[in-house]
């Protein structure tokens, strides 16, 4: 799969077969977002990934998943992730601004190779922070930013295009239908995209 298939077809998913995802596949994706843009290459982001069946399941206590669908867009039993990586940043090293772009970077780069590679995701930030630093024995100084679920897919969302609701409101909220099938809308090209000047 190319970058570009990656970028499109690149989904949330909040399903999961119970197959592990590959180490060395972690591994790579780790490596990867590793070498990525960051601010003043200060490289202030560090990974704990977690495969650990037992482990997972506490980490999965703690998120809040698909606001729009819940509880619906919770995974259910025996479709949880089996895999979680959580980016931290190390306070030392952090420019205060910047830290959050240096993850969003690195998360991305998690996501978009997880997609070529056959395992999808789902970024969250509706974490019990205090929990999951605990439940990962994160050291002071070492602050929780994202939690990115992985797993192989046991769905595949559906992207559609952003209509207007009604009053003209345009409606973004993704869904599931009575199949449980999701779809995410999104902006058109045209409606993004200026040449030159605003």
């Amino acid at each position: 799969m190319d970058v570009l298939e990656a970028i499109k077809k690149r989904r949330s998913v909040r399903s999961f077969s119970q197959e592990p995802v590959d180490r060395d596949l972690l591994i790579q994706m780790i490596d990867a977002a590793r070498v990525g843009p960051s601010a003043a290459n200060r490289q202030c982001l560090k990974y704990v990934v977690v495969t650990e069946p037992e482990l997972c399941a506490e980490v999965f206590k703690n998120l809040k998943w698909a606001a729009y669908t819940a509880p619906v867009g919770t995974p259910a039993p025996g479709f949880t992730p089996t895999a979680y990586v959580a980016v931290c940043v190390l306070q030392k090293l952090a420019l205060p601004t910047m830290a959050k772009y240096d993850a969003g970077a690195a998360i991305q780069t998690i996501m978009l190779l997880g997609t070529a590679r056959g395992v999808d995701s789902c970024w969250l930030k509706a974490v019990n922070y205090p929990e999951v630093s605990k439940l990962l024995n994160l050291p002071e100084g070492v602050e929780l930013d994202s939690v990115v679920a992985l797993g192989k897919p046991a769905e595949e969302p559906t992207q559609v295009d952003l209509e207007e609701g009604k009053e003209g409101v345009e409606v973004i909220k993704y869904w599931r239908d009575e199949n449980s099938r999701q779809f995410v809308p999104k902006r058109a090209l045209g409606d993004v995209l200026v040449w030159e000047k605003f």
